[in-house]
């Protein structure tokens, strides 16, 4: 995923499905220097992990 689009999904109302590693998460902040996403799973909101922008994929409807 690229940068431009990550912070477009993090700043949306809605609800946006992202995948990492197959597993659904929630972008809690994008860290544009380091090119990377403070990220949780969706069922586990205390679980943070830091990972590249190029691992995360948008999944569609």
């Amino acid at each position: 995923m690229n940068k431009e689009r990550a912070k477009e999904i993090f700043h949306s109302p809605e609800m946006i499905d992202v995948t990492h590693e197959e597993r659904q998460i929630y972008i809690e902040e994008v860290i544009e220097r380091s090119e990377t996403a403070r990220i949780h799973p969706v069922d586990q909101p205390n679980v943070y992990q830091e990972v590249p922008l190029y691992e995360l994929k948008e999944t569609t409807q």
